[in-house]
């Protein structure tokens, strides 16, 4: 098709509880978009999947909106990108799941990692993926509950997906796995994004399950004519391999040469940097990029914006009638209240970890705490100490990650917390360093039209394009009256954890 000022890109991110879909015109701006929820499913304690065809539903429904309500011509679209969340989905031979997709929350999988840890290896698995070997963000464990509990459901299965490539064989019928994705399987060599057949056979894993790997920003197939009636999809669209969410939304953040980092922080957070080269470190995530010869170098935690939502929850009443009154809703009012505390919270300190965490301390049995409150600790304080904890968790992983001490470069803050000025001027103090409160937090959606225009070779949109972007976000320097406070109150938090860690 002809590229012109009407020229429209789609992005599709499938996500964990929800699926986006987001038209953009070349300058960037959205001009449609559309979301459909859907609920995870829990069939017994520990277990966490989600049913596959309510992703296609979505899909399908979103686009209609897009294209019937919000009155976008799908002819204006050069190209289509799918990100997606991690959860393991096997499928026949027409595509259809033989079992709920299992997500990367789901526990039930203890005795097949100790499983792989005899008959495969940690040294062998952390040598090639350069990541440690474990479960739910790592799909091989769930594949062998699978292969033990289900080996009839195994049997009927044609392949091994992950969202991404589930509905890019519902739009294409072609089977892909983005080599972004491969890197959380723990059966794909890091340096290629290729299986690697020493650990499938080691695992037991029947190698018909493997889909043909893909860059990301490679054209899988066009849309099919079967699909196209589906969704008002135009046939023959080009679709690309995808990525994961994850470093696709990275790069979207503006975080695309090594060096550069980004946080994407929503209900958990994300902290990742660029680097040339794999970082074989076992307390970090190693992911391909979606541009080659690029790694995306992750710590995940898992109580980020999640933590002011379990605070509202519990104890927002308390304020709403005065939020009301304000004319504000809850979160803007918790911004003035955490304003209007001192720096530091009054030395209360708050842990993150009410489920759990990942990065930086993997202790899944560690919980949260507010630490140091007294007759004078007020309800802005408490605020303001959720806020400066979720800050510490992101400092200390920034810590391990490559390229930490670099602190000349601004750090761009995507996903919902990006929504609060406050929090991000945290985030700046306590890292004693500038960050960029991005404009828009569709970083997934963006990432995936940047990977589809290279697919294309469309120049208007460069890797690079999400770092432009980055340019009209807002800057906050760290505050220099602060930043030692900080550096004082970090060192606690940091003790706090390793005094408490025996009694968790």
């Amino acid at each position: 098709m002809a590229i012109d000022e009407n020229t429209l890109l789609l992005g599709i991110d499938v996500g964990t509880t929800g699926t986006k879909c987001a038209l953009y015109n070349l300058s960037g701006e959205i001009v449609a978009h559309a979301y459909q929820e859907y609920q995870m499913l829990h069939p017994q304690e520990g277990w966490t999947e989600q049913d596959p065809n309510r992703w296609w539903n979505a899909v399908q429904a979103d686009l209609q909106n897009c294209f019937v309500r919000q009155g976008i011509d799908s002819g204006r679209i050069a190209a289509i990108g799918v990100s997606c969340t991690n959860a393991l989905t096997l499928v026949d031979a027409q595509g259809e799941p033989v079992y709920n997709a299992i997500g990367h929350h789901d526990l039930r999988a203890d005795p097949q990692l100790a499983w792989l840890q005899e008959h495969v290896g940690e040294d062998l698995v952390f040598r090639v993926t350069a990541n440690k070997l474990g479960k739910g963000t790592f799909c091989l464990p769930s594949l062998r509950w699978l292969i033990d509990n289900r080996p009839e459901l195994v049997e009927r299965a044609h392949k091994l997906l992950m969202p991404s490539g589930f509905i890019i064989h519902k739009l294409t019928g072609e089977w892909s796995m983005n080599r972004p994705r491969t890197s959380l399987t723990s059966m794909a060599d890091i340096r290629t994004g290729e299986w690697s057949m020493e650990i499938v056979e080691k695992a037991q894993v029947p190698a018909r399950l493997l889909p043909k790997p893909y860059s990301s920003c490679e054209i899988v197939a066009g849309v099919s004519k079967a699909a196209a009636a589906l969704t008002g999809l135009r046939e023959g669209t080009p679709v690309v391999a995808g990525c994961l969410d994850t470093a696709v939304a990275t790069a979207a953040a503006g975080a695309t040469e090594p060096g550069d980092a980004a946080f994407t922080l929503g209900s958990c957070g994300r902290v990742c940097c660029i680097s040339s080269e794999p970082v074989f470190d076992k307390r970090l995530l190693n992911i391909r990029s979606p541009f080659d010869g690029r790694y995306t170098i992750v710590q995940s935690t898992d109580n980020a914006g999640i933590s002011l939502r379990w605070f509202r929850d519990v104890f927002g009443d308390a304020v709403l009638a005065d939020a009301q009154k304000a004319g504000l809703g809850i979160y803007p009012y918790f911004d003035r209240l955490a304003q209007a505390a001192p720096a530091g919270a009054g030395g209360l300190l708050y842990l993150p970890y009410l489920a759990g965490e990942k990065a930086p301390i993997w202790d899944p049995r560690a919980r949260g705490v507010f630490f140091g409150m007294g007759l004078g600790t007020g309800y802005g304080e408490f605020v303001r100490a959720v806020m400066e904890g979720v800050a510490f968790s992101l400092r200390e992983c920034m810590e391990l990650m490559p390229n930490a001490s670099d602190r000349t470069s601004p750090i761009p803050i995507g996903g919902g917390v990006a929504n609060s000025q406050v929090w991000c001027q945290i985030l700046a103090d306590v890292l004693d360093r500038t960050v960029i409160q991005l404009r828009s937090n569709e970083t997934e959606t963006l990432g995936d039209v940047i990977i589809a225009a290279q697919g294309i070779g469309l120049t208007q949109i460069p890797p690079s394009f999400g770092k432009q972007l980055a340019k009209s976000g807002r800057l906050l320097a760290p505050n220099p009256a602060v930043t030692a406070l900080y550096d004082e109150q970090f060192a606690r938090y940091k003790k706090l954890y390793r005094q408490l860690k025996e009694l968790f």
